[in-house]
């Protein structure tokens, strides 16, 4: 699959003397979704931040689609839209002027469609008059989708997209990335939510202290690192497995009863590799 970032020993050191990225190289594929997986102050906000010109890198070189991001910065920002952590918006315009002037930073001429379209998708459309000081935080954050995406973006950022955000936008925000997705944009998000980047990466990237300390394919990556358990917590104690569950491959481990007062017995079972199934009956 062709390339459409390709990042070079990337490094970033501030003026304080944190070096926040250690000599990154990373390829992203073009239509992928790539997840950047890592704790808080692992640095892909900065690695993002790099990519997408608002931090200026102290070695290394970046290409967006065959753009140097330093000199040919205007055609490679223009096929980036980023959804930043931060609630920045502009409180007392309204959500329609707020999305039509982020277009119109990137220099594209109006379209009041385009506009229309995106607000549609994301359940703006209803408040598109409405000053953004008025919307609830679920709102807010699909602002700052709509603007990331009113200039037509080929690749979108998004960090940490669904940090404190309830359940039910989480699951509407997957929805329209992999809408996003199956119009042929490519999108990086970060998180620290492992469940997040297996719900909806094809890739995952893990980055710790500044360095990318593996990128795998997801379905590989879950069948090293992946396991799955099931505990099963019953009233009664068991010696053996029952024959119905013989197929399972499952065992009786580390079970201690708890004993207290007018209190019914709680075992607790693991499932392993292992098992010593009942005797057949008679």
């Amino acid at each position: 699959m062709q390339t459409v970032i390709s990042v070079t020993n990337l490094s970033k050191t501030y003026a304080s003397g944190l070096r926040a990225l250690r000599s990154i190289n990373l390829d992203i594929r073009r239509g992928e979704i790539f997840a950047l997986l890592g704790p808080n102050g692992a640095g892909k906000t900065t690695l993002i931040g790099t990519i997408c010109g608002i931090v200026n890198s102290s070695e290394g070189s970046i290409r967006v689609d065959g753009h140097d991001i330093v000199a040919d910065y205007r055609a490679a920002r223009s096929m980036i839209g980023l959804v930043p952590q931060e609630l920045t918006t502009d409180a007392f315009e309204s959500v329609w002027n707020t999305v039509s002037f982020s277009r119109g930073l990137f220099g594209k001429p109006a379209n009041p469609a385009h506009i229309e379209k995106v607000l549609k998708e994301l359940s703006l459309w209803a408040r598109k008059d409405s000053k953004v000081m008025t919307l609830s935080g679920g709102m807010k954050r699909r602002l700052l989708i709509a603007k990331a995406l009113s200039h037509e973006p080929r690749i979108l950022f998004l960090d940490e997209p669904t940090a404190g955000v309830d359940v039910e936008l989480r699951q509407d925000m997957w929805k329209l990335v992999r809408s996003l997705q199956a119009s042929g944009v490519t999108i990086i998000l970060t998180t620290h939510y492992i469940d997040e980047a297996e719900e909806m990466a094809e890739r995952i990237g893990v980055i710790n202290k500044g360095e990318i300390i593996l990128v795998e394919d997801k379905a590989e990556l879950m069948r090293k690192l992946g396991r799955k358990q099931l505990t099963l917590q019953l009233e009664k104690t068991l010696e053996c497995i029952p024959p119905g569950l013989s197929a399972y491959n499952l065992a009786l481990a580390g079970y201690a009863p708890a004993f207290s007062p007018g209190a019914a017995s709680i075992v607790s079972y693991r499932a392993c590799a292992s098992a010593r199934p009942c005797p057949p009956p008679g």
